[in-house]
């Protein structure tokens, strides 16, 4: 599937969302990397990614003219994706069976529904669109994280941070074993959501390759590949430190 992570932090009273995602791409066909951007800018401040089916981006964040603000956008891509999951059932199920969806609500009104109309019900009922999309941005100079996806819209600032895709347990449980909050510095809060997304890449599904930004209430700025170079340098030498360190020759268990 994939990974995205976002993390709020603090630097002089200041707040940032740092965020990053991998290249894997999913389609009907499977997955692979490619240099396709897991994640979209809305505006000069609203960044967001996706998690799930590929092809599904555009239209799900496909903003009207009057969405100017972060409230109007979360509404808009939920709306968005009330629309597509209508249109794919259509397309999928009801036209399938060669009927429409007024078709379909007149006979669940019936007293005993036709044996058929209980297979394409169950069918809607068990109906995912497995995609989501992670929103970051800010209101008011306060940033902002938020989940949406067909079933609903949840808001993660109180969190800290929040993660979708198949990595996103791995890298939930690595920004907690960092203890991030939301006032951690940026510095720090860029290295945790790094070795957040390193470590995800044991799920399946996650990609190597990963894009790592930083967000402000002024847009967007991305990580040099010599910074990238200097995290990865850091984050391979916290791998081995504890395995060769000095005081493990000290433990002796299972000695005379």
């Amino acid at each position: 599937m994939t990974i995205c992570i976002a993390a709020i932090s603090k630097e002089n009273d200041k707040e940032y969302v740092v965020f990053s995602t991998d290249h894997m791409v999913t389609t009907n066909m499977g997955q692979f990397e490619h240099s396709i951007l897991k994640y979209s800018y809305l505006n000069k401040n609203t960044v967001a990614m996706l998690a799930g089916q590929a092809l599904l981006f555009d239209d799900l964040v496909k903003l009207g003219n009057e969405c100017n603000n972060y409230e109007q956008i979360k509404k808009q891509i939920f709306d968005n994706f009330r629309n597509k999951r209508k249109q794919v059932i259509e397309n999928e199920i009801f036209n399938v069976f060669g009927i429409n969806q007024d078709f379909f609500k007149e006979s669940l009104q019936k007293e005993i529904p036709n044996p058929f109309i209980n297979t394409i019900l169950q069918k809607v009922a068990d109906f995912n669109m497995k995609t989501q999309i992670l929103l970051v941005g800010f209101i008011d100079s306060v940033a902002q994280i938020t989940h949406i996806e067909e079933t609903g819209v949840v808001e993660f600032r109180s969190m800290n941070f929040h993660c979708i895709g198949s990595g996103s347990t791995q890298a939930a449980n690595t920004l907690l074993f960092q203890k991030h909050s939301k006032t951690s510095p940026l510095i720090p809060t860029i290295y945790s959501v790094y070795k957040a997304k390193k470590n995800a890449e044991v799920s399946e599904g996650v990609g190597k390759e990963t894009e790592l930004l930083v967000l402000n209430e002024d847009g967007i700025k991305k990580l040099s590949n010599d910074d990238m170079s200097r995290l990865d340098k850091i984050y391979k030498e916290e791998l081995e430190y504890g395995k060769n360190h000095k005081e493990l020759s000290n433990i002796n268990i299972g000695a005379d």
